[in-house]
């Protein structure tokens, strides 16, 4: 059964539309009273990590990427839009704005229980799930997935050179007996 997850996006980096934080939090219940268990993502993400970005769930409107792992907390996604394209442009636009704060997961439901057996349609406990895609929505469902982490591509590529700098000169420093 295709079933659909929110998250809130709290802000969009200026240039390059990227943006990390989470597409789905494990253990808590959402707005639609569904509970997403750790590891229901697992065997997707064996398959997949990378899966389309959307606008509305419309698979018409493939607006960018998102790259997907799984840690305690949740599905993190890291998404980046394609800014060549001018609906995605908007989007961002929209994003910086506040206007759009919100995306949601497009996944089938593999295997489920209700919470409650007298409504097995409505709140479950999802176990296992495939990921279809990401959207970028108006209202969110999982009020904890959120954006925690906004970068521009730049940054990161600088951030990262650093941190490799940094470790080198550390090594050096141990190996003539000095400390960093």
């Amino acid at each position: 059964m295709k079933k659909q997850k929110q998250m809130i996006i709290k802000s969009v980096g200026e240039e390059n539309g990227v943006f990390e934080g989470y597409l789905s939090t494990y253990g808590n219940t959402d707005r639609d009273g569904d509970i997403i268990n750790k590891g229901a993502f697992d065997n997707s993400l064996a398959k997949k990590t990378t899966v389309p970005m959307c606008f509305n769930h419309d698979w018409n409107k493939v607006v960018g990427k998102m790259e997907l792992s799984s840690d305690d907390k949740g599905l993190k996604a890291k998404g980046t839009l394609n800014l060549a394209d001018p609906e995605a442009q908007n989007i961002h636009n929209l994003m910086k704005m506040g206007a759009l704060d919100s995306m949601s997961i497009g996944m089938m439901v593999k295997d489920y229980e209700p919470i409650d057996a007298k409504q097995p349609y409505w709140q479950w406990e999802i176990k296992e799930a495939e990921v279809w895609e990401g959207s970028i929505v108006t209202i969110p469902a999982n009020e904890q997935a959120t954006i925690d982490k906004v970068k521009n591509a730049k940054q990161a590529e600088f951030n990262e050179k650093k941190n490799k700098l940094v470790s080198q000169l550390n090594e050096l420093a141990e190996k003539l007996g000095g400390k960093s």
